[in-house]
């Protein structure tokens, strides 16, 4: 197994994210120096070649940019500039992809190296494609930040690959603001706030249209490498994204704290110790993994909240049905319900 990420560990290229909200608080005159104000990252650091920042300082600087903002527009902006500025060794293997499906695959599986943000997992209904989008490095204080940035980016990416506007609908997991004009100008109109899960929904037919610039050669040369870099690369995964990959991986399992604890090689106190710079719990990552897991049986299976709370080693239905109440709000029913409106 490949390094784990911790939260003190230089595991995110500052010539990425980083360097582009530098450049655009530069564009707009904004303070530099308060932007960097206690994130133990220096200027000249970010010309430096393969510099590198770990998840601490990354969630400083995103706080620190989020106050100084004059507006509510900045991952948006950041989104737009993912696929030129922001995609790293990805780049050409994103711009070569054949559709969406080919890009989002190639996405899935080497976007540590470029966004360590976000993991993307995802299912096919009936009708339609979904793609849930959950926390990597922690960040929770961020996750509105990041999950804007990502949606942004997509958007973004599939209109100049495609040619087409996007397509999709987004459900949110946070409350509506105040101000959603940003939301329509970057991600339209079919947006659904407050919802369990960020969820990106969209219909099975838009999956294998054609990009512009698709190139199957480009994009195999541009695999290979972006395999060869993940081999040779530190890091490939996140503390709470790694607990929580083990924890979805098998459902017929219930690990436990000291389970985990033992397959990182650590022990139950250190983990715990490990995990706490990251703002998370294991309870909150087991809880998580449950409602994945969950939601995964009850729209892509069809099982029973009985059949679902055997699987997740559940007491009974009743107590299954509490929880996941208590983790999105809604009953398993209402939950079905959501899930085939969006």
């Amino acid at each position: 197994m490949q390094q784990v990420a911790y939260a003190q560990d230089k595991c995110i290229d500052s010539s990425l994210l980083v360097a582009s909200l530098i450049t655009l608080f530069e564009y707009r005159h904004l303070s530099i120096h308060q932007l960097l104000t206690g994130t133990g990252i220096f200027e000249q650091d970010i010309r430096t070649l393969n510099h590198k920042i770990n998840p601490i300082q990354l969630s400083q600087l995103i706080d620190n940019a989020l106050d100084l903002w004059p507006g509510d527009d900045l991952a948006f902006l950041l989104g737009q500039q993912w696929l030129p500025s922001q995609s790293g060794n990805l780049t050409n293997g994103l711009l070569c992809s054949s559709n969406l499906n080919q890009l989002l695959s190639f996405w899935q599986q080497y976007h540590w190296q470029t966004q360590p943000w976000l993991q993307g997992f995802r299912w096919q209904t009936t009708k339609q494609q979904h793609l849930i989008l959950q926390l990597d490095i922690g960040a929770s204080r961020q996750q509105q930040f990041f999950i804007e940035l990502s949606l942004s980016s997509l958007v973004s990416t599939y209109k100049r690959l495609s040619g087409q506007p996007w397509q999709g609908h987004f459900s949110l997991p946070f409350s509506q603001p105040k101000h959603i004009d940003q939301y329509h100008k970057y991600l339209g109109e079919k947006l659904s706030f407050a919802q369990p899960i960020c969820v990106v929904s969209y219909d099975l037919s838009v999956d294998n249209q054609p990009f512009n610039m698709a190139d199957q050669q480009g994009f195999k040369l541009a695999e290979l490498k972006a395999e060869q870099q993940q081999k040779q690369a530190q890091y490939s995964c996140g503390l709470p994204g790694m607990i929580s990959h083990l924890l979805t991986r098998e459902q017929s399992k219930s690990y436990t704290l000291p389970d985990i604890a033992a397959k990182l090689a650590l022990s139950p106190a250190t983990l715990k110790r490990r995990l706490k710079p990251f703002n998370i719990s294991f309870q909150q990552l087991q809880d998580q993994a449950n409602l994945h897991n969950a939601i995964y049986l009850l729209a892509i299976s069809g099982e029973s909240n009985l059949e679902v709370a055997q699987q997740l080693k559940f007491a009974d239905s009743n107590n299954f049905r509490r929880s996941f109440k208590r983790w999105t709000g809604q009953l398993p029913s209402q939950f079905r319900y959501w899930l085939s409106q969006t």
